[in-house]
């Protein structure tokens, strides 16, 4: 498994949120480091709330279909649990997505604006 970066989409085994199970499912990379990565998960449902991000450019970050990020759900995982890089969120899709962490009040919006 190659490096990820901020904005990079990844197969990724996401932990359930009440941690009986994990499903393989699309992720985007918010920010890390060499062993560790801060994950948002990827739904093709439609967005609920202001921290869903809908992906105006889905088919360049390699998902097949209409897809939206869900910043309300999080998950700092080991590199290791990465199965392969899908892709790369658009630069317009990165700037959408630091405006909805800055609203978060998480300090990690840079890593998507470089």
């Amino acid at each position: 498994m190659t490096a990820s970066r901020a904005g990079d989409v990844v197969s990724v085994e996401f932990p359930f949120t009440d941690m009986q199970g994990r499903k393989r499912r699309p992720g985007v990379v918010l920010a890390g480091d060499t062993s560790d990565l801060l994950l948002a998960r990827i739904t093709t449902h439609e967005p609920r709330d202001s921290f869903d991000v809908q992906l105006d450019d889905w088919t360049i970050a390699g998902l097949p279909k209409p897809s939206t990020v869900r910043l309300m759900k999080l998950a700092a995982l080991d590199v290791r649990l990465i199965h392969h890089t899908i892709g790369t969120v658009s630069a317009g899709d990165r700037t959408k997505l630091a405006q909805a962490i800055e609203r978060m009040g998480l300090q990690i919006a840079q890593a998507m604006r470089q």
